[in-house]
């Protein structure tokens, strides 16, 4: 199998000649944007011939309609970012270099921060003070957000892009509770990846982000694969196969022997979690981003101990 085919099986739930495996990490605020980000992350593919690449993206969300969020009623003067914004077209401009050189060998999903999560930047983190004190004009801001973020989604597929890596965040449940969730988070998901569907995404990568999630509150989200950290107080990946029924991608600590090695250490995390998980609909990846100073040498030994 090539790496298309290779990942596409694993998708589908059907045999593989071995488990899919990619790793990924910040590569620092000197290559976030244009060539400089597509760069480090062609010469970071090539050196760890990873079976899928996700894009990094840092560059943001450019705040329109309102200078500063200050209070929770702010949120209502928050419109959509234009596609023509520069963190837009900066990630683009290098997602477009990317798939130029490598997107016919190997798909290639970009990272979408939900709109939870982009509100978060935009507002100095202040967004779940703001939606536990006035959840009605915070919803509107990032219902604003996700319009905004449904449309980018949209051109990094239509760009060549498989799908997003949609890192889902505020599903901790110590930060809100289930109802609040449901009624100020979930639908402004929906919008962005039920966009990147109707676009032809044949690759949306959920990341549930944090510590002792709402793991269940995912089950009806539109993606292909889900990824997340049992390490944090979040079940494990069998219990969340069961829950979620699609493909799940994790299994090594992202600070584990990854980071420490040795190489012993890092086989036998990854062909224990392969003997827990089996070979169809699984591929092995980190519950969350690596450091960026690892050593590439340990990302290949993960990716070689998959053939066992």
């Amino acid at each position: 199998m090539n790496k298309i085919e290779r990942v596409q099986a694993a998708l589908n739930g059907e045999p593989v000649d071995r488990v899919p495996a990619s790793f990924w990490f910040h590569f620092g605020p000197d290559r976030v944007e244009g060539h400089a980000m597509a760069q480090a992350h062609l010469d970071y593919y090539r050196r760890a011939d990873q079976d899928f690449l996700k894009v990094m993206n840092d560059n943001r969300y450019a705040l329109i309609g309102i200078d500063q969020i200050r209070r929770p009623e702010d949120w209502r003067s928050v419109k959509p970012a234009p596609i023509s914004s520069q963190p837009y077209q900066a990630q683009l401009d290098g997602l477009r270099e990317i798939l130029d050189a490598i997107g016919d060998e190997v798909p290639v999903v970009t990272t979408v921060f939900n709109p939870y999560a982009t509100g978060n930047y935009i507002s100095a983190r202040q967004v779940t003070e703001h939606l536990l004190a006035d959840p009605e004009s915070v919803s509107a801001g990032l219902a604003a957000v996700a319009e905004s973020l449904a449309q980018f989604s949209q051109a990094c597929i239509e760009a060549g892009a498989a799908g997003l890596f949609f890192s889902a965040q505020g599903s901790e449940i110590d930060r809100f509770s289930e109802e609040h969730f449901q009624a100020h988070i979930q639908p402004h998901d929906l919008v962005v990846l039920q966009a990147a569907q109707e676009a032809g995404a044949t690759f949306n990568l959920l990341h549930i982000c944090g510590q002792s999630v709402r793991l269940a509150a995912y089950v009806d989200y539109p993606a292909h694969a889900v990824n997340w950290g049992p390490q944090h107080d979040n079940p494990s990946l069998v219990e969340g196969k069961a829950l979620l029924g699609r493909t799940v991608i994790g299994g090594v600590d992202e600070r584990g022997p990854i980071v420490t090695g040795p190489r012993a250490a890092i086989e036998a995390e990854v062909r224990a979690t392969i003997n827990a998980m089996g070979t169809t609909g699984f591929m092995v990846g980190a519950g969350c981003t690596v450091p960026n100073d690892v050593a590439v040498e340990h990302l290949v030994w993960a990716r070689e101990a998959v053939a066992g």
